[in-house]
Formats: C-alpha cells, sequence, structure tokens
C-alpha cells in the first residue's frame, strides 16, 4: 500500500514498488526543489589563466594570498626560519586562497607541494598535475612553478630547496622538522575573503540540509537520505567531508552515529560537513513525521539552549573553560549535569572540519574572525551550527535556519532562536 504525506510545503509520495509509479516523467525531489538553492551562484568558477591580476575576481584571491604570505614571513622572522613547505591539503587550500588542490576528495594531502620564503613562493608539482594547476587553480597568484616527472621522487625536490636551510614543514617531509601546530595556528583566523566565503558556504549547505529534511519520505533509509543530501552539495560545489543522518532514537545510543539501512519511521536527525574554497562548516537539523514526543521536545530545548549558550558567549578574548562553565551551569540547573560528557560539544573549525577539539578544561582564547562549530546534544537531540566569531564583539551564525521553524531562547535577556524540530 501507497503512503502519503503532505506538509505545509506541498504533498509528497512513496510507492511501493514499480507498479505503483504514475505515467511520465519519474518525479525527482532533489531536481524538484530548485527554490532551496541559492540564488547566486556558488560553483567555484574556473580561472581564466590569460586574466591574470588584472581581473577583479584573481585580484581579490592574489590579495589574500599576499596576506598569507605576509602571515608565513612574520612566522619566519620569529623564528630565525628561512622557509616552510606545506604539504597538508588544508595548509595549501589556506595559502592558495581556496584552491582545489588535495591528492582525492576530502583527504589530507595535497597534490602539490609548496615551498615558501621571504621573498617567492614555489608549487612543487609533477608534470601530470602542473597544467591544471596553473591553469584552473593558480593563474594569475604569483606562484613559481618546480616541476619534475611524475616518476621521479617528490622528496628530492623538497631536500634540493630545503639544502642548508632553515626549513619546517607541516608534515614532517624528509625528515624536516613538523611544526604543524604553529603552522596551523596562521590560519585560526579568517582573512576577509574567506569570511565571506564562509557565509556563502554557510547559506549553502543549510540550504542543502534543510531542503532534504523536507523533501524526504517516511520509509526511506538512512542511506538514501544520505544520497540526496550528497547529491544536492556536489550541485553547488559543496564537498560533503561528513554526512551522519540518525533515524527515530539511534542518536541517543550513539552519539555521532553514521547512516545505515535502517529506515526513518517517525524521526531523522541529519548533520553534514561540507567545503568549499576550501573552507568548512557544519550544522545539525531534526525533522519529525506526526506529533513529537514530550521528552524529545524537552531534550530538543535543552539542547537549543546550551547551544544558544556556547553562542552568545563565543566573544573575542573568551577563555573556553569559561563558556563551557556558563554552558554547564544550564546542564545542571535541569538536572543533566552529566550529558555534556556523552558527546563532543564543539570544534574551532575553517580550513579543517576539527582544527582543534574544544574542551572543559581549555585555556585556548577565542579571537575575532575564527569558526567555531557547537554542537551540544541532549538524549536523542542534538543543535549544531557554526559561528564566526566578530570583531565588533559578537558573532554570525553562518548557517543560520532558513525556510525552518524556530524555537525562543533568550541568553542573558537576548533573544537567540535556535532551529527547532521541523514536523511534517
Amino acid at each position: 500500500m501507497a503512503i502519503g504525506t503532505s506538509s505545509a510545503y506541498g504533498p509528497s509520495c512513496m510507492y511501493d514498488g514499480p507498479d505503483d509509479f504514475p505515467s511520465g516523467p519519474l518525479h525527482d525531489p532533489v531536481l524538484a526543489t530548485a527554490q532551496d538553492r541559492p540564488n547566486t551562484a556558488t560553483i567555484p568558477a574556473l580561472t581564466d589563466p590569460s586574466a591574470d591580476h588584472v581581473d577583479p575576481q584573481v585580484a581579490e584571491r592574489r590579495a589574500d594570498v599576499e596576506e598569507k604570505h605576509e602571515r608565513v614571513v612574520r612566522f619566519l622572522d620569529e623564528r630565525g626560519l628561512d622557509a616552510v613547505v606545506l604539504t597538508r591539503a588544508d595548509s595549501v587550500a589556506w595559502f592558495t586562497s581556496g584552491g582545489d588542490l588535495s591528492s582525492d576528495l576530502g583527504g589530507d594531502h595535497a597534490s602539490v607541494m609548496i615551498f615558501i620564503n621571504r621573498n617567492s613562493r614555489a608549487v612543487l608539482a609533477d608534470n601530470v598535475q602542473s597544467a591544471r594547476v596553473f591553469e584552473e587553480e593558480l593563474a594569475g597568484l604569483g606562484f613559481q612553478l618546480k616541476e619534475r616527472p611524475w616518476y621521479e621522487d617528490p622528496i628530492s625536490v623538497v631536500a634540493e630547496l630545503a639544502h642548508n636551510r632553515k626549513v619546517v614543514t607541516d608534515n614532517g617531509v624528509r625528515g624536516l622538522p613538523n611544526d604543524a601546530p604553529s603552522l596551523q595556528s596562521l590560519r585560526l583566523t579568517l582573512s576577509k575573503r574567506e569570511r565571506q566565503l564562509m557565509r556563502e558556504l554557510g547559506r549553502s549547505l543549510t540550504l542543502a540540509v534543510e531542503a532534504t529534511c523536507r523533501n524526504f519520505n517516511p520509509g526511506e533509509n538512512e542511506a538514501e537520505i544520505a544520497g540526496h543530501l550528497a547529491h544536492r552539495l556536489f550541485r553547488e560545489g559543496v564537498v560533503p567531508l561528513d554526512i551522519r543522518v540518525a533515524g527515530d532514537d539511534r542518536l541517543e545510543r550513539f552519539r555521532q552515529p553514521t547512516f545505515k539501512a535502517a529506515p526513518i519511521r517517525h524521526r531523522a536527525t541529519i548533520a553534514a560537513t561540507g567545503r568549499r574554497h576550501g573552507l568548512c562548516a557544519s550544522l545539525t537539523r531534526t525533522v519529525a513525521f506526526g506529533p513529537i514526543d514530550e521528552t524529545v521536545r524537552k531534550d530538543h530545548y535543552l539542547a537549543s539552549m546550551v547551544a544558544a549558550t556556547y553562542i552568545y558567549f563565543s566573544r573575542p578574548g573568551e577563555r573556553i573553560g569559561d563558556v563551557y562553565r556558563r554552558a554547564r551551569r544550564i546542564y545542571e540547573k535541569y538536572g543533566r549535569p552529566d550529558e555534556w560528557m556523552l558527546d563532543y560539544q564543539g570544534f574551532i573549525t575553517g580550513h579543517h572540519p576539527r582544527t582543534r577539539v574544544l574542551k572543559p578544561q581549555d585555556d585556548f582564547l577565542l579571537e575575532a574572525e575564527m569558526a567555531v562549530r557547537w554542537g551540544p546534544s541532549v538524549g536523542a537531540c542534538s543543535v549544531e551550527d557554526t559561528i564566526v566569531v566578530d570583531a565588533r564583539g559578537g558573532y554570525e551564525v553562518v548557517t543560520e535556519a532558513q525556510n525552518w521553524p524556530k524555537v525562543g531562547v533568550q541568553v542573558k535577556g537576548y533573544a537567540l532562536p535556535r532551529p527547532s524540530i521541523l514536523v511534517r
């Protein structure tokens, strides 16, 4: 027997088998929700290699690369070094202002290496990669090329450039000192261009997750829903680094679930982390079919209050341990003092989904232009969004709910509504 559902967003249907399909084109709920897409182009455009830095978009990227180069030069001066070598995909994406240079989808290793000293920046690439890299990713950005045949040892080039020089790397290449933490600190704060790209990424990611929640049918399994979401993200040029779909109460048993073949009956929580232009953002949304159990409603509200507290106190100069202390008071006030121990609460993000795990006794200080993802969970409910700490003393929620219900939450008398559970 076919199951039919309807909501404020229009009717949806599910069919038992091929004989139940109506005549005519097959309905594709992903393609049929174009209104859920951003109204501006979001897929990274190809760089015109002939435009060089006179093109406004190329000039903007080049200025961003120059800013990154200045950060590296200050790093070299402070530590008495001659050069750095970047090999990680997140490091290379950061320095190239969003170059798509990972060796595989979502991988940690870059397909090229970058050698940076005070006066120049060189891409170390084999002959297979070099043409694409310079025509599609780095045209007009002021990089030199150090090319080798693909069958020769890439480390020999690094050894040649590092000979008799004080060089550190982000991955310990060729036995050179590995100073990944210090190099990582150079990219904790977003540049002006990255701030705007993060804003655009957050909106694209949010629209894709929320559209997925509105357009799947009860009875579909978690893997099918993950596929719908991945389709939407790829369509917008967003690489899905992590997709989690938890049906019904599975989230209560496993706070970081993957997607399985389990069918969705009453409720689903969908979480996603996406990357575009080298930047990462994350969010979580929950959708229910029919009335919400009172226990679930209360747990979701508590998770929302905790999330709002984390967000509200994510300000420049705030110590992470102090932010945790305030959030834990909310857990304690509602009789769930140990709930925070059952799941990660937050991460510094940006060029990596989990640049730094944020812990209760952390002395780490938040700075302006840092990206943070807060995702507390209570019982079978999780509430997660990505923010950027603002230099004016506040924050920006870059994954702010779009066409989505919200629950009213106040922190210190300030209204900070959080995403509610969508009931279909």
